[in-house]
């Protein structure tokens, strides 16, 4: 799916108990667990020895995870649960029937317990055919920069190759809060019926379309 050499290739199916145990689920996530995810198999394994890169950072290995579904869904409390449990990254690759999807969160170790980490905001593709499936990421000095690789290619809205990631994080942050305070706006007006109140409202989200427009065209190739 990636091209990626023999050398990293696990195919290792992980049994869903690992997860609970590890995590000490309760009810309700086990649940989650048995009504989305039908198996879970550790693709490949990028590190040192299977792919000659350096660790750099914090990040020593990348795992890839198959996770067959019985649905067209998977909660992100699902894929946050087996990031927290790993500390490593692991680049999702969500399979239902002959579609699939990417879906990769941004993770920092635990710095108070290394067998933990703390998991951020998620970034995902559509849904599209399998065999379809392409990212290129192998291009890099280490293995923090293929890390930083998956999540810039994954992030919805692109930023300059220069651009710092946690910069890039924060600008896609920022345009997604802009979004949501747009759609809140629009739903507003909708629903407003005193005309004055409707104006302000309509001008506040002149401000926020503006804003965003702005934050958009920041990203864009010169």
């Amino acid at each position: 799916m990636f091209g990626l050499p023999a050398s990293t290739l696990v195919n290792r199916r992980i049994p869903k108990t690992k997860f609970y145990e590890k995590l000490q689920a309760d009810h309700q996530l086990r649940e989650l667990f048995t009504r989305q995810i039908d198996t879970i198999v550790w693709k490949h394994k990028l590190s040192r020895e299977t792919i000659h890169l350096a660790p750099g950072g914090d990040v020593e290995e990348i795992q890839i995870f198959e996770i067959h579904l019985k649905e067209p869904s998977c909660s992100h409390d699902l894929l946050r649960s087996i990031d927290r449990a790993i500390p490593y990254p692991i680049l999702h690759v969500l399979l239902y029937g002959d579609q699939a999807k990417l879906a990769i969160a941004h993770k920092e170790r635990n710095r108070t317990d290394e067998n933990r980490a703390v998991v951020h905001a998620y970034y995902e593709t559509d849904w599209q055919p399998a065999d379809r499936i392409q990212l290129n990421f192998l291009q890099a000095v280490d293995l923090k920069a293929v890390y930083e690789n998956m999540i810039r290619q994954l992030l919805p809205h692109k930023t300059r190759p220069e651009t710092d990631l946690a910069a890039a994080l924060e600008r896609q942050a920022r345009i997604d809060r802009l979004k949501k305070e747009y759609e809140r706006l629009e739903s507003k007006i909708i629903k407003e019926k005193q005309f004055h109140i409707k104006v302000e409202l309509n001008r506040e989200l002149q401000r926020k379309k503006k804003e965003l427009q702005e934050l958009l065209d920041e990203g864009l190739e010169e």
